[in-house]
């Protein structure tokens, strides 16, 4: 009875060893899975927005299209420098009308943004009446 007590006796401590071992591990990955959480999170606001910015641009080319070449009415001079559509709360649109020749270059760019987050998306068309 007393060589078992001994044995006892030597491994007293080494639960805390193993407990320590398995909270700093525990920890370590709790951390990193914090950080995943974030870093994704920032990349889907930003895929976010930066659809967002195109589809915007790309409806501002579209309807301005329409009023250089309609179905129906007359045709509009130039484009408006600044748009914002209700569609798209978050974004500032701007468009340009180049005369090139025959045609028309219609460029619209769109920059949407949401607190530190900041996207700009450009758009292009060549319109031949």
């Amino acid at each position: 009875m007393r060589k078992f007590s001994i044995a006892n006796k030597a491994q007293q401590g080494s639960a805390l060893v193993v407990i320590m071992f398995v909270m700093i591990i525990g920890t370590f990955f709790a951390a990193q899975l914090i950080n995943m959480n974030q870093q994704s999170a920032q990349a889907n606001t930003y895929e976010v927005l930066s659809t967002r910015a195109y589809w915007a641009s790309r409806s501002l080319v579209e309807r301005l299209v329409y009023e250089l070449v309609p179905v129906e009415g007359a045709r509009i001079a130039s484009c408006l420098p600044s748009y914002q559509l209700d569609a798209f709360p978050s974004c500032r649109i701007e468009a340009t009308c180049t005369p090139n020749g025959e045609a028309t270059i219609v460029t619209s760019i769109a920059t949407c943004s949401e607190q530190a987050y900041r996207v700009s998306r450009k758009f292009e068309v060549e319109v031949r009446p």
